[in-house]
C-alpha cells in the first residue's frame, strides 16, 4: 500500500506541476492530449490491480479462511512510453520545436517545446508557450506500474469460494489517498464430472471465477484547491485449472478483463497569454482562469493468460504468477490459512 501511495503522489504531483497545467489552457485540445498522455497509466493500473484473484482452481474448504498479501507490477511496453502528436487533430495546440513523439506519463524526459495559438480577431492572437510534460520512467524501477494485493477468501458450501479485497481510505501527509473494494466468486467445475468419493484424492481441478473491483485514488494538493482524482472499475471472468498436491499447487488461467476508469482534474488554474498581432508584435498580456479543467473517461478490454505456483507450508504459503496480456503483470506474495 505504501508504495502505491508514493506512486500516486509522484504521479499527481507531476500532473499538477506548472508545465503540465499549461496544457489545460488549450481548451478542448486538452482532453485529447491528456488522454493520450495518461492512457498507459490507466491501462497499467487496470491490469496490475486486477491480478492474482486465484492461486488454485480448488476451492477452500467450507468456512475456512485464506489471507493473501502481496504486490503486482504491470510492465509498460516500449511503444506506450510515447505518443505521436498529430497537429491536424488539434485546434489550438501546436509544436514550436522538437520531436513530435511526446512522452506519456510512463515515458522519459520531454524534448519538445509547445505553444497554444488562439485567434482573438482578424488581427490579434493569444500565445502561450511551454515545455511538453515528461514522464516518470526514470523514477520507477523497470518502468513498472505497482499495485498492492490484499485479499481475504472464505470457502463456501457447494464447491464455492468468496474473495474480498478491501482497504479503507488511506492518506499520507503529501496528499495522496487510496481506497479499494473488490469481490470475487470461484466455483468448482470439477465436482460435476468427478465422483464424490474421489474428491479428496483428485489432483486436477477446474473452476470458473468472476470478480468486480473498484479503486479510488488521487492527490489533493495541501497548499491549494487543486486535486487529481481517479477511479478504476474492473470486471473479469476467467477459467482456472490447477494441479493441487500437498506441498504445491501449479495453476493457470484464461480470461477476459473489462475496465472502466475516469480522471478528474479539479481546482482553479490561471494562465497569462501574450497578445500579439499578425506580425508577431507584442500588444500586452491577458490572464485567464479555468475551473475544474478535465473530466476524462477511459475504457479497455483484453484477454489474458497466466501461470503460477503456490507453495503450501502448513498454514503458511508463498505464491507467484505471471500474466500475459497487453501489459504483462508479475505478482508475488504470501498467504495464511485459518
Amino acid at each position: 500500500m505504501k508504495r502505491f501511495l508514493i506512486f500516486s503522489v509522484l504521479l499527481m504531483s507531476l500532473v499538477t506541476q506548472a508545465q503540465f497545467e499549461d496544457i489545460f489552457a488549450s481548451q478542448g485540445d486538452a482532453n485529447k492530449f491528456v488522454t493520450n498522455y495518461t492512457d498507459p497509466l490507466f491501462r497499467g493500473l487496470t491490469y496490475a490491480t486486477n491480478a492474482s484473484w486465484v492461486t488454485s482452481a480448488q476451492p477452500i474448504k467450507a468456512f475456512h479462511i485464506e489471507l493473501n498479501i502481496g504486490a503486482s507490477g504491470a510492465f509498460v511496453p516500449k511503444q506506450n512510453e510515447t505518443f505521436k502528436f498529430d497537429p491536424d487533430e488539434y485546434q489550438y495546440l501546436r509544436i514550436e520545436n522538437g520531436p513530435d513523439m511526446i512522452p506519456t506519463v510512463m515515458g522519459g524526459e520531454s524534448q519538445t517545446r509547445m505553444k497554444i495559438v488562439i485567434p482573438i480577431n482578424n488581427n490579434e492572437i493569444k500565445i502561450l508557450e511551454f515545455n511538453a510534460p515528461g514522464g516518470v520512467k526514470d523514477q520507477l524501477p523497470m518502468n513498472v506500474v505497482p499495485a498492492p494485493v490484499v485479499q481475504a477468501s472464505m470457502g463456501l458450501p457447494l464447491g464455492s469460494e468468496i474473495n474480498v479485497r478491501y482497504a479503507p481510505k488511506l492518506t499520507n501527509k503529501d496528499g495522496g489517498f487510496f481506497q479499494l473494494l473488490g469481490i470475487g466468486i470461484k466455483h468448482s467445475l470439477t465436482q460435476y464430472f468427478s465422483k464424490k468419493e474421489n474428491k479428496e484424492k483428485r489432483k486436477f481441478n477446474l473452476a470458473a471465477h468472476v470478480s468486480y473491483q473498484n479503486i479510488l485514488a488521487g492527490y489533493d494538493d495541501p497548499d491549494s484547491n487543486k486535486s487529481v482524482h481517479f477511479s478504476i472499475n474492473t470486471v473479469s471472468l476467467q477459467g482456472v485449472a490447477s494441479l493441487d498436491y500437498k506441498l504445491i499447487s501449479l495453476y493457470s488461467a484464461l480470461g477476459y478483463t473489462r475496465g472502466f476508469s475516469s480522471m478528474d482534474v479539479l481546482g482553479t488554474y490561471s494562465y497569462t497569454y501574450d497578445i500579439q498581432d499578425n506580425n508577431g508584435n507584442s500588444l500586452g498580456t491577458q490572464t485567464v482562469s479555468v475551473n475544474d479543467p478535465l473530466q476524462l473517461d477511459y475504457n479497455m478490454n483484453a484477454f489474458k493468460a497466466k501461470a503460477g505456483f503456490k507453495l503450501k507450508l502448513t498454514f503458511f504459503q508463498i505464491f507467484a504468477d505471471y500474466t500475459i496480456q497487453e501489459f504483462p503483470v508479475a505478482t508475488a506474495g504470501i498467504g495464511f490459512m485459518f
